[in-house]
């Protein structure tokens, strides 16, 4: 392991690696994507699905200049114990397999996962998050699924499907995170 490699920290490698996901991901779609009118969907959604993720980097590592050391450590920490790195980099392993329906439900997940341990870094920096910062994950799950579904209504029907039980979990982990640390405050009062 490189000096420099060693020096750089888990989020920033893990930024960098985010950000290259939708680039990988639209190479992928070119090389299998044969018809004319798949490309031309696939191309209207490109720039905006690659500066969302460039944007959503940037506003992370912004915010992670203005949290305190004890924010940073646990958003490393969490990331080394996610596998949040691993998981961006190893997202290239599914991307041969783009072509097919259980490739690109596979692909999709990855970044359903991946977009869970962002909200987590966030969320470890104990910021107030922006009211825009879901419309934009949900933005990003409809241009996947549209750039990844262009060809096929079965493929669009399954990940449609694939999104909404996303949704419903982050629901649930919302009200699990309530109650938990609604528990917690409970706990503390009556010590």
């Amino acid at each position: 392991m490189s000096k420099e490699t060693s020096n750089k920290s888990l989020l920033s490698d893990f930024l960098t690696k985010f950000e290259k996901i939708p680039n990988d991901i639209l190479e992928s779609l070119h090389k299998v994507t044969e018809d004319a009118d798949e490309r031309n969907v696939i191309n209207s959604f490109a720039p905006a699905f690659t500066n969302q993720f460039r944007e959503l980097s940037a506003f992370i590592g912004e915010e992670s200049k203005r949290a305190t050391k004890q924010g940073l450590a646990e958003a490393e920490k969490f990331l080394r114990i996610s596998s949040g790195s691993m998981l961006a980099d190893n997202l290239k392993i599914s991307l041969p397999s783009i072509g097919s329906l259980v490739g690109k439900l596979g692909i999709s997940g990855i970044i359903q996962e991946i977009k869970k341990i962002v909200m987590a870094i966030l969320d470890v920096f104990n910021i107030n998050l922006p009211s825009w910062l879901n419309k934009l994950i949900n933005l990003i799950d409809e241009i996947l699924n549209h750039i990844l579904g262009a060809g096929s209504s079965k493929t669009k029907a399954e990940l449609g499907r694939q999104e909404a039980q996303y949704l419903t979990e982050l629901r649930l982990v919302a009200n699990l995170d309530k109650a938990t640390s609604s528990k917690f405050n409970n706990d503390e009062e009556e010590d």
